[in-house]
């Protein structure tokens, strides 16, 4: 049959029917599939192309269609007028396209290659909802489609090694796998993979029979660190680094749900180890868990639902049991349990003013942010209260604060601002280093004498000095540290200075305090 002639038949029954590389051209006809026939599509080139109002029907006895080419439906229909036929498409690269949807009733991937869809397709019939697609060992490519299923079976999809590619790196990702489920409970299993053929399923197990379809699709962001993020996401937070948290304390990947109704459901995600987990130590091998979107939040408050063990090799996976599905476009990440928080600190600074230190911070977003506390230290280790400031609440506006040290150490201070929920949950800003902002009255002096040099601290406090000894060329001789204890201390350079001549000393403590004395020291 050349590709040239058309049916213009308005029924064409098959019992059995194969045609070569010229491809079969349906101009309006009915083909009609009967006592288990089967029409076969053979060659690179074996395209089927409905047209003109063309359709496929069923009888009693299921029939099959073999296509090698590409599947093309310009008919202005859903393709077949009832259920039972089964498509099986067996050649190489394939294509499921045209300007009407198609909706299969069986559908098998095979041959060699990717499938991939160019219109958005429906697999598990027009009535009778019980139609499979069976991947195989083949991948389908979503490529920014919708792919239907219509049998709400949580068999309705099969595989081996065969997946569902819905990798498409966009705010809002068009590559879905819409899943009717109606009543039906259990696990349906989503087979999503990647390009390099890397299986990473997620599995939506209905707890209630309400009915419902659950929309899901899903992208790696490993070269982006996780951008785009998904729509409508305004922050993520890592407290460990004090900075968007996007990357380090969350895996590189989302999730966006959608369901019609609001259910209940036990949810598993499923990640890279090796490219997607970016989490800094030990977070990355440490508690996963999920969190989601809305509202202008990350929820669960400062917590996650379910966890899994991090992993930075093979396939990792995360589990939520008894998750509230909300009947919206829902994003979800799998976090590590600190981040993110839902305070977004934009910025944190220190500095000296009127012998004051004058701490400042900006947020951008606050979520139950009840308070923060100031707190100070000598070593950036161990931590003092020293004062309380207000929080917004709630609020998607930026806030700017401040707080007064009005008696800051003599030393280094050592500042990070904590911020607690309403219900308790608290984290920490980075630490912020201020220099002393005011000297520390002591009384330091230097002198030669016997051959060697001294020094003379009556000190306020304890803390360190380094003094440093220079020849008269500038040539560094010594330098010393020596700890400094409340009240008179006396040092004596450790060492002979080595001739008579003119030396420099210098003396500078860690809160600021210097001075600098040339000295003649006689060796006779």
């Amino acid at each position: 049959m050349q590709k040239s002639r058309y049916f213009v038949m308005a029924v064409l029954w098959l019992s059995a029917l194969s045609l070569g590389a010229q491809g079969l051209i349906n101009n309006g006809a009915r083909i009609v599939l009967t006592n288990g026939s089967a029409v076969v599509v053979d060659g690179a080139t074996g395209n089927y192309t409905s047209q003109a109002g063309g359709l496929i029907t069923n009888s009693t006895t299921g029939g099959s269609m073999y296509v090698a080419g590409n599947w093309v439906n310009n008919a202005g229909n859903a393709g077949f007028s009832n259920d039972g036929a089964t498509v099986l498409l067996n050649g190489a690269a394939q294509n499921i396209g045209g300007s009407a949807s198609t909706t299969f009733f069986n559908l098998s991937l095979l041959g060699t290659g990717s499938k991939t869809l160019g219109i958005n397709t429906t697999v598990g019939g027009i009535s009778t909802l019980t139609g499979v697609l069976s991947l195989g060992t083949r991948p389908l490519v979503l490529n920014s489609f919708t792919l239907n299923v219509s049998n709400p079976n949580g068999a309705a999809i099969t595989n081996t090694t065969g997946y569902i590619q819905s990798e498409t790196n966009l705010a809002t990702n068009p590559s879905i796998v819409s899943w009717q489920m109606g009543t039906t409970t259990g696990a349906h299993v989503y087979p999503f993979g990647t390009a390099a053929a890397v299986l990473i399923p997620f599995t939506f197990n209905k707890v209630p029979a309400t009915s419902a379809t659950v929309s899901v699709a899903t992208r790696s962001t490993a070269a982006s660190n996780n951008n785009p993020w998904a729509t409508g996401v305004t922050h993520m937070y890592d407290p460990t680094l004090a900075q968007d948290g996007s990357d380090e304390a969350v895996i590189d990947r989302w999730w966006e749900i959608n369901s019609t109704a609001a259910i209940t459901a036990n949810l598993t995600f499923s990640y890279r180890g090796n490219t997607e987990n970016t989490l800094v130590p030990a977070f990355n091998t440490g508690t996963l868990g999920a969190q989601y979107w809305a509202t202008g939040a990350w929820l669960p408050d400062n917590a996650v639902l379910g966890s899994g063990t991090g992993v930075t090799a093979g396939v990792g996976s995360v589990t939520a049991n008894g998750v509230s599905i909300a009947a919206a476009y829902t994003p979800w990440v799998l976090s590590s349990q600190l981040a993110p928080l839902p305070v977004e600190w934009l910025t944190v600074t220190g500095n000296c003013a009127n012998n004051h230190a004058l701490l400042r911070w900006s947020t951008a977003t606050e979520q139950n942010n009840d308070y923060f506390t100031i707190e100070r230290s000598t070593n950036g280790t161990s931590w003092t209260a020293i004062g309380n400031v207000q929080g917004a609440g709630n609020s998607s506006m930026i806030n700017n604060y401040q707080f007064i040290d009005p008696l800051p150490l003599p030393t280094i201070n050592y500042y990070r601002i904590r911020q607690t929920d309403f219900n308790g949950s608290s984290s920490a800003s980075s630490i912020l280093m201020v220099s002393p902002c005011v000297a520390s009255g002591d009384v330091v002096d230097a002198f030669a004498g016997n051959g060697n040099i001294f020094v003379n601290i009556s000190a306020a406090f304890a803390q360190d000095y380094r003094i440093t000894l220079y020849d008269s060329r500038g040539r560094l001789v010594s330098e010393q540290q020596f700890a400094v204890q409340p009240g008179a201390n006396r040092f004596e350079l450790e060492g002979n200075v080595p001739a008579t001549g003119v030396y420099m000393v210098s003396v500078v403590s860690t809160a600021g305090e210097r001075i600098s004395k040339k000295l003649f020291v006689s060796k006779e």
